[in-house]
């Protein structure tokens, strides 16, 4: 009976995140957000392609997350990098702040449901976790005029003009699609990428 105790306290220690998860998580958190900073800043200048970078981050991105995931494996991994995500981005606009957050989260209990060993959990996790690219747009959605007076100010107006031509009632649910299809497609090229490279390596 003491044994199994201490089996049990030892399971649960191992589920908690010690320092060299920490750290694994913050710089493949880094690396995750100097990826997806390269992809919105090139992407940036021209407003169909801004409003595209959920699709386009999901697919760039996707392998830094699942390496991220697959050595942690534990609760929290994720979560850190959803808000090393939020600061990022949203900062500047709470909400979309939070709902970062929270999408984070729901990754993270889409991880937690397959017990941090079910890879189908970990890639179904992705797909919940790269909608956290749509929340940077609800400046856009639900604060007009703040969002284009600052395309305004850091842009042009000519730029600013075209993102608000494209912020149409439908822009929300388009760019959830794009962040489920870019998530699936990364998904694909990363599972080969770690298969390949980092399993055999042992990284993972």
């Amino acid at each position: 009976m003491a044994k199994k105790e201490i089996t049990a306290a030892s399971e649960g220690k191992a589920k908690k995140l010690g320092t060299k998860d920490l750290i694994f998580a913050g710089a493949f958190g880094a690396i995750y957000i100097v990826l997806m900073l390269m992809v919105v800043m090139s992407c940036g200048v021209i407003p169909i392609l801004y409003v595209s970078t959920p699709f386009l981050v999901g697919i760039v991105c996707a392998t830094v997350y699942e390496l991220c995931i697959l050595k942690v494996r534990k609760f929290g991994a994720a979560l850190i990098l959803g808000i090393l995500f939020a600061i990022t981005t949203s900062s500047a606009y709470l909400p979309g702040l939070i709902l970062a957050i929270v999408v984070a989260v729901l990754a993270e209990i889409v991880i937690l449901m397959g017990k941090y060993r079910s890879k189908k959990m970990f890639l179904l996790s992705y797909v919940v976790f790269n909608l956290n690219m749509v929340c940077p747009f609800t400046n856009l959605y639900f604060n007009r005029e703040s969002f284009i007076a600052m395309a305004t100010e850091y842009y042009s107006k000519e730029y600013a003009d075209g993102v608000a031509k494209l912020a149409n009632g439908a822009l929300p649910v388009l760019q959830i699609l794009l962040a489920v299809s870019g998530a699936a497609i990364g998904l694909l090229i990363a599972s080969k990428l770690i298969k390949k490279h980092f399993e055999k390596a042992g990284i993972v």
